[in-house]
């Protein structure tokens, strides 16, 4: 009895203490004190205005606060050491530009040298993430109008911007709006080349946040001054006087609608230089002008004018040789009238001179000028190549011979370049006989409008029709040369007889 009563008093203290062990761990972890803690800002679910966020609520006077990302064992973002004595506390943050839109902070403390018991969590977003840097202008390769460059884009709120040109002073200081944008210019010596280059450099919190590089081009400092020609104007040849002042010692270069041409700049700034434009260049040019100065471009200049047109010969028309179909040669007719009928090139003029025949033999020895007859209604070969003239004429032997002319709109001959009519070759002659006729006296008859009228004449004078012939010299050449024709014929004629 007295040893089972032992045994339960040992075990009665193990269990006491058991209990008293859990009794005091319980009793560590509920020594955490309350802080009255508060967050005020932000609050669940709230979108930030910027990612400079106010974390501010009140506790304890003189407890700690610590604001942890995310969880009580997440890192630790800020401390305020001591809340005041009215119990209010407030500290910002900044979060990186890159940093995630969703967020949660955990805040405790301590008080009173034990940990808060009313922890808090709170979850928010960020403002969105601003554009990264851009720069909207100028564009990459642009061609600028100054050398000044007004350089603009977007970044990261409060962040700066700095500007360094390839070439010339860096400009810093350039601070990016709340909007995200940002602007601010440059400058470039003026006797730096012309392809140069920016880049825009982006700062916060003393680290880069991007960099961005446009290569430009830049105006030429202009020296080159154009004098001839001018712009709007026609020039009097197409061999043109390209004239003008620039820098001594530099070469202007003209580009154009001709092979590469240059000029030097001389010593009194003076340069001119002569081009030729093709005649099949057209009327309307334009030709570049640039200047080069120790490597340097210094002078661009484009001059837009007008050439002459190119004035070309006119060509002589080609006249085909006429032939008269009509009367055959040998033909042996009847009546007081003749018909002639033949081909040519349509729109000509035919001139047939007649003779009788055994005059023309007379006209081989003697070659006096023959008077011709009064010229009347010219014959024209029609559309379809033929003509036709219907002459009066006395019993006879007769030999005849056709050519083809021309004739303006005024009814003058046309004239070749050098001033002679435009004639063919005389027709091939035919000789025709006529039978005596009821009427002995020669008539000249009118057939109407399109047709040549004429007489043929035993007198030993050339007939002719077809043309009222002005100036009068020029009907003698024609009918000169056709009485040669004849005169051909009937020595050739008189050899076979």
């Amino acid at each position: 009895m007295t040893k089972s009563s032992w045994r339960k008093l040992l075990v009665v203290p193990a269990v006491l203490s058991l209990a008293l062990g859990g009794a005091l761990l319980t009793a560590t972890s509920a020594s955490a004190a309350p802080g009255n803690l508060v967050v005020t800002s932000p609050t669940e679910g709230q979108t930030t205005t910027s990612r400079e966020v106010a974390f501010t609520g009140s506790a304890i006077s003189g407890s700690k606060i610590v604001i942890h990302q995310d969880t009580q064992t997440g890192p630790i973002l800020e401390t305020i050491n001591s809340v005041p004595s009215n119990g209010q506390w407030a500290v910002t943050h900044t979060y990186a530009a890159d940093a995630p839109v969703a967020q949660t902070i955990f805040v405790d403390g301590v008080v009173g040298g034990s940990g808060f018991s009313d922890a808090k969590t709170v979850s928010f977003n960020l403002l969105a993430a601003p554009a990264q840097l851009t720069v909207t202008s100028p564009t990459e390769g642009q061609y600028l109008a100054s050398r000044t460059v007004t350089v603009t884009g977007t970044g990261i709120p409060t962040a700066n911007i700095a500007l360094v040109p390839s070439a010339g002073e860096t400009t810093t200081g350039i601070l990016v709006g709340a909007d995200g944008s940002w602007t601010g210019q440059v400058t470039f010596p003026a006797d730096v080349d012309r392809a140069q280059s920016i880049v825009v450099n982006q700062i916060q919190g003393g680290a880069g946040r991007g960099s961005v590089t446009v290569n430009v081009n830049l105006p030429a400092t202009q020296t080159l001054v154009v004098a001839t020609p001018t712009n709007g104007q026609t020039t009097a040849s197409r061999t043109v006087t390209f004239s003008g002042t620039g820098t001594s010692g530099s070469v202007v270069t003209l580009t154009g609608d001709f092979p590469r041409v240059q000029a030097n700049v001389g010593p009194d700034n003076a340069w001119t230089v002569d081009v030729t434009f093709a005649d099949d260049a057209a009327v309307a040019q334009s030709v570049r002008l640039t200047q080069v100065t120790g490597g340097v471009g210094t002078g661009d200049v484009t001059v837009a004018f007008s050439l002459p047109a190119v004035t070309t010969q006119p060509t002589t028309p080609a006249l085909d040789t006429p032939v008269i179909t009509s009367p055959k040669d040998g033909a042996a007719l009847v009546g007081s009238t003749v018909t002639f009928e033949g081909t040519g090139t349509p729109g000509s003029n035919i001139l047939v001179v007649a003779a009788p025949t055994d005059q023309v033999m007379a006209q081989a020895q003697s070659r006096a000028a023959a008077e011709p007859a009064d010229p009347t209604d010219p014959i024209v070969v029609g559309a379809d190549g033929t003509w036709s003239v219907t002459l009066a004429a006395e019993p006879g032997d007769y030999t005849a011979v056709a050519q083809s002319f021309l004739l303006d709109a005024n009814g003058d001959p046309v004239l070749d370049e050098n001033g002679d009519p435009v004639i063919s070759d005389p027709s091939d002659p035919v000789q025709f006989t006529l039978a005596a006729a009821a009427a002995t006296n020669p008539v000249v008859s009118a057939p109407g409008a399109g047709t040549g009228t004429g007489a043929v004449t035993p007198n030993g004078q050339l007939a002719f029709t077809g043309a009222d012939l002005a100036p009068a010299g020029i009907a003698a050449g024609l009918l000169a040369l056709a009485g040669t024709v004849l005169m051909v014929v009937a020595r050739r004629r008189a050899r076979m007889a």
